[in-house]
């Protein structure tokens, strides 16, 4: 019998709060998946203050902190936001895919076009909604991200894991403790 090792996807989110923030995390199987494999929470205190432009300095180091609780391999990372802010100008995205070695896909996951940038950045439309998510990434071909945003199990615009992540962060679906 041979031991195949699975590799997870995961969404992350982070909500701040006055002076702390709160990552959650949703680790899936696959695109396709309804349930989540695991879900969890971190709290990153001391988080920098949001510069307009920069706002990876304030995301990265909560991003890095909840991989380290991670205890599966993970094969793909969704993060809400951008990968690529422009033409050689880094989003968090890139940022964070050169922090852990560049040997984890990242797909950034936008509900606000910041770059119009088609080779960079590209509209996805799910289901019967109007309205796109923007979609960037590295480590993956963009037209492969795309798809798999698209395929995302859920009904509505956002993907369901992606959702999920959101909800948890925000203490809708987790009573994390703080209110």
């Amino acid at each position: 019998m041979e031991n195949t090792l699975v590799y997870y996807r995961v969404a992350f989110d982070v909500h701040y709060y006055e002076d702390f923030a709160i990552v959650s995390y949703v680790l899936f199987e696959d695109e396709q998946s309804s349930e989540p494999f695991k879900v969890g929470q971190i709290s990153c205190d001391s988080v920098a203050p949001y510069i307009s432009g920069q706002f990876y300095k304030r995301e990265l180091p909560c991003l890095l902190k909840a991989i380290e609780d991670i205890e599966v391999p993970i094969g793909l990372i969704y993060i809400d936001a951008n990968v690529w802010l422009g033409k050689d100008r880094k989003g968090l995205g890139k940022y964070l895919f050169d922090s852990i070695g560049q040997n984890i896909p990242v797909i950034g996951v936008s509900k606000s076009c910041f770059n119009t940038d088609t080779e960079l950045i590209r509209p996805v439309y799910r289901k019967s909604s109007k309205k796109p998510l923007y979609v960037s990434a590295i480590g993956i071909e963009l037209e492969n991200a795309c798809k798999k945003v698209q395929t995302m199990n859920g009904e509505f615009r956002l993907p369901k894991m992606i959702k999920l992540a959101d909800s948890i962060c925000r203490g809708t679906i987790a009573n994390n403790g703080l209110e």
